[in-house]
């Protein structure tokens, strides 16, 4: 088939599908044989997403939006979930060493669907509990809820499935459910373009760390027991006024040593009389620092040498700390931690 034919199928096919899938039972409908099809489908102008089962290419999640459609046909409910789901609502994902990458895309189907568990053509399919208040319709570009949008789960069952995949530490468990906690508030509170600074002013309010902490209780009620024993040992401690990664996992290590419950986003001020948002300030004068690969994103380094230098001319004891510290020797960042708080009693 000459190339203007490959397009004129394509054409074809967006018009009268838009971004959904189609079968080739569905595809004479569109004005495109069978042959013209396969054909365009060889060039790269159609996607084959499965067996049977094409899209005109312009939507990563068609394949699974046409499950989701067909399992609710028959009354079965299906999401997009796990670290799928983390990947779009912007929930990190930490594993032993560092940051996974998305996993392949993740369709959760409930029990009684008579689905297999397993991977194919490029979709994994997991069966498991899932309950229609934990499963929202979203644009996948906006983030935003949209009744033509694909179902995926809601951040907080993400970021509890998260954790039952792959946590196995405290900084694992704690990523993930701290992420969903601000992606929650992203969600419901601020608006997805709001800066991250709007997201942590909202998760100040301890009425709503505490709602949402009980949210997170209740859907551990109607999931399965696999994979629960990170979920509920870090629970106490999900805190949605952690911002990154980076310090989540300074939170793990930090609500696991023996020194007073830090501060997370505590605002201080320096001799200057400026005030400053510090990581974690730890009693009444040390401040940790982490110091990841986006700490400058809004200042230079030696914008950051002022502001720890008025800190510490206001009687307050700097500590930085950096990921491969976290990692590797979180007990060096605590005993200097512990050396700053008897210079500071």
């Amino acid at each position: 088939m000459p190339r203007r034919e490959n397009h004129q199928a394509a054409a074809a096919v967006r018009q009268h599908f838009g971004a959904q899938a189609f079968t080739t039972d569905l595809v004479t409908t569109a004005g495109v044989s069978h042959s013209s099809l396969i054909t365009a489908t060889r060039a790269g102008a159609i996607r084959r997403e499965s067996r049977g089962i094409y899209s005109s290419g312009d939507d990563d999640y068609a394949l699974a939006r046409h499950l989701i459609e067909d399992l609710a046909g028959r009354g079965i409910r299906a999401a997009i979930g796990g670290r799928s789901a983390a990947d779009l609502w912007g929930i990190p994902v930490f594993g032993h060493q560092g940051a996974l990458p998305p996993a392949s895309l993740t369709l959760i189907v409930a029990h009684g669907a008579g689905v297999r568990q397993g991977t194919r053509s490029g979709l994994r399919i997991r069966v498991g509990d899932l309950s229609e208040e934990h499963i929202l319709h979203v644009d996948p570009l906006t983030r935003c809820p949209s009744d033509s949008g694909v179902a995926v789960t809601t951040p907080l069952r993400t970021g509890l499935d998260v954790v039952r995949d792959v946590g196995r530490s405290r900084a694992s468990a704690l990523v993930p459910l701290c992420g969903a906690l601000r992606a929650h508030i992203r969600l419901h509170i601020v608006s997805d373009d709001a800066p991250e600074a709007a997201v942590t002013e909202a998760a100040r309010s301890r009425v709503l760390r505490d709602a949402l902490l009980a949210q997170l209780r209740c859907m551990a009620q109607v999931v399965n027991a696999h994979g629960m024993r990170w979920f509920y040992d870090v629970l106490p401690d999900t805190e949605p006024l952690v911002e990154t990664a980076l310090e989540a996992i300074a939170w793990a290590a930090l609500t696991h040593a023996r020194v007073p419950r830090p501060r997370p986003q505590e605002w201080v001020h320096g001799a200057s009389g400026r005030r400053y948002r510090a990581d974690f300030l730890i009693g009444d004068r040390v401040i940790l620092e982490a110091d990841g690969a986006m700490k400058y994103a809004d200042q230079t380094p030696w914008q950051e040498k002022q502001r720890q230098s008025d800190l510490e001319a206001a009687g307050y004891w700097v500590v930085r700390c950096t990921w491969e510290e976290l990692i590797h020797r979180p007990h060096d960042v605590i005993e200097r931690i512990t050396r700053a708080l008897s210079r500071c009693s």
